[in-house]
């Protein structure tokens, strides 16, 4: 159930050059790729900003986000104890996903995560354990590779890729496919900026493979909660709304 609240920060840690990791007050009951959409007490004006929420334990929730433009500088800036308004859990998670594409439990999973789509990502390596779990984890260059130490005790294989070679093996997500062949899995559950997914996209298309593959999508939103229609994804059944259907679809009902 969607809960409307207040809270406040208890830590905030910069765990890459200009990506903080935040903790918050409150426990969320969240699935694995919901969001939460997160405001500052003080800028009433300012709409919400969604974030996927990276773990909830112990009474605190926390996100992990990168500086991209002002108010996630503002954000990235927020000093302990300060109040901040939220909205969660929101959007289709990853286990309602699956049931939805009809994808029975899978055994064997592979996740392919570029940069801060880790942060999507993680809870779900998280719930479904280490025995199940192969990550490819590909960035720009190592400072993409976000909490390496972290992700790496979670995971049986962890492959890295960086496009300028200076973490990991030099290029894409898309050459480690033809080391980590997709065939080997159940499912494949991705997230990451749009020209990876794209490329992903039309790399199971052109080779007609026909393992599962889900993305968690990224876009701008208003509210989270279906009303401003701001973050329409275009399918093949006409465009549905990332903040409600989405995050998660399917890589075959998508239009790139």
């Amino acid at each position: 159930m969607i809960r409307v609240f207040e809270s406040s920060v208890v830590k905030k840690e910069e765990v890459s050059a200009s990506t903080f990791l935040v903790e918050m007050k409150g426990n969320i009951d969240f699935e694995p790729g919901q969001f939460a959409m997160i405001s500052l007490q003080d800028e009433i004006s300012v709409i919400p900003k969604p974030f996927s929420i990276f773990y909830s334990k112990n009474g605190v929730f926390s996100v992990l986000f990168k500086v991209f433009g002002g108010w996630t500088a503002r954000f990235s800036k927020v000093n302990i104890g300060e109040k901040v308004r939220v909205v969660a859990p929101c959007g289709t998670g990853f286990l309602t996903a699956m049931r939805r594409y009809e994808i029975p439990e899978p055994k064997n999973i592979l996740f392919i995560a570029g940069g801060l789509g880790i942060a999507s990502l993680y809870p779900v390596i998280d719930f479904f354990g280490k025995s199940k779990s192969s990550l490819i984890f590909g960035g720009r260059s190592s400072q993409d590779i976000i909490l390496k130490d972290k992700i790496s005790e979670k995971v049986k294989t962890l492959y890295i890729t960086t496009q300028d070679g200076s973490e990991g093996k030099k290029g894409t997500v898309i050459d480690a496919l033809f080391e980590i062949s997709p065939y080997d899995f159940d499912v494949v559950l991705s997230c990451g900026p749009y020209g990876m997914l794209k490329a992903l996209w039309e790399f199971w298309t052109k080779n007609k493979i026909n393992t599962p593959l889900l993305f968690a999508m990224e876009e701008r939103m208003g509210c989270g909660l279906g009303l401003c229609f701001s973050c329409a994804i275009k399918t093949k059944d006409g465009p549905k709304l990332c903040c409600t259907y989405g995050p998660v679809f399917s890589h075959s009902e998508l239009i790139f």
